[in-house]
């Protein structure tokens, strides 16, 4: 399980190297680092990215477009959805949670919320590294390893912790697993990065 206080992470404001704020549009560089029994991660401008110390290599890196963050939407009492239900989750990491929120990983994931980016073993464990599209966050949701046969329980814990009491039971078949299901949407549960989003980053990005 991950120990380490936060399991998700904002992307930055300002480049790490140089303290200058990005601007809308602006290409920047993202690289996730291994140090100190935790993951750090580093957002920089294209020059500190040219210049930074090609001898230490970070487990993953992309790029993207810098979109300033939106203004916080005003509060409201609703019932939670999968990427709100996930958060909540995610920050209380408790270890009784951990099939649901690697379910509700993979729901954003066909959604197009989330984005693969890595997959990586540190300390036993292996961690799916996520990019969160909206918002630019980094997503780290621990590989479980659920069986076949632990698949229809899980289901019903999701979609009891999604208030989708009243839906009929979902079956899960011995050779295709059917999935959870959200507004009327079918998920398979069981699925690798979809081929036709945009490519996974597995190593840092050419100049």
């Amino acid at each position: 399980m991950i120990t380490q206080e936060w399991n998700i992470q904002s992307r930055a404001l300002q480049c790490a190297v140089s303290g200058r704020p990005f601007e809308k549009g602006e290409r920047i560089f993202s690289a996730l680092y291994w140090r100190e029994g935790q993951y750090q991660r580093v957002d920089l401008c294209a020059d500190a990215w040219k210049a930074r110390n090609d001898n230490i290599e970070p487990l993953s890196a992309w790029q993207t477009d810098f979109v300033p963050p939106p203004p916080p939407a005003p509060e409201a009492l609703k019932k939670d959805d999968a990427e709100s239900l996930l958060r909540r989750l995610v920050a209380e990491n408790a270890p009784h949670t951990r099939n649901a929120r690697y379910i509700l990983a993979l729901m954003l994931e066909r959604k197009k919320v989330l984005r693969q980016i890595e997959r990586q073993r540190q300390e036993g464990v292996s961690i799916l590294v996520y990019e969160h599209l909206p918002s630019g966050e980094v997503w780290l949701i621990e590989d479980p390893g659920l069986k076949l046969g632990e698949l229809s329980a899980v289901q019903d814990e999701v979609a009891s912790l999604l208030g989708a009491v009243d839906s009929p039971a979902t079956e899960v078949g011995t050779s295709e697993p059917s999935g959870i299901s959200e507004g009327g949407e079918s998920l398979p549960i069981v699925s690798g990065p979809d081929n036709t989003d945009t490519p996974v980053v597995s190593g840092p990005p050419k100049n």
